[in-house]
């Protein structure tokens, strides 16, 4: 039956996954946030947009290799760990910001998780 067939393939990184995907969410809001910046002339979130970018990147990488339970995920996992905390460094620096905010958390719970791989 699928039920059993399902119970033979179990997901093992599916805490992981949900967490990259946040990041790639809270991820692509802060870019959103930093081009609108930019289309004002304003350019003091360029760091942060960069860490956002290479977040979303790695994160969408990370989910869809946790997903499918790639033998690749443990090494993976310890570069997104970095990415999140470079990036979190960057939504630390705004904290008036709700982008910045949400993406720090986010940040913050998928280095945890990344960790635990």
């Amino acid at each position: 039956s699928a039920a059993k067939m399902e119970d033979m393939h179990p997901p093992l990184y599916k805490n992981l996954e949900n967490a990259s995907i946040e990041c790639v969410s809270t991820g692509n809001d802060c870019l959103r946030h930093c081009f609108g910046m930019f289309a004002m002339k304003d350019t003091s979130m360029a760091e942060c947009a960069n860490a956002a970018y290479q977040l979303v990147a790695a994160c969408n990488a990370l989910a869809s290799l946790a997903a499918v339970n790639s033998s690749h995920v443990g090494p993976l996992a310890k570069t997104v760990a970095m990415i999140c905390d470079d990036c979190k460094k960057q939504c630390d620096k705004f904290p008036k910001v709700k982008e910045c905010v949400e993406c720090g958390k986010s940040c913050q719970k998928c280095a945890d998780e990344c960790r635990k791989v």
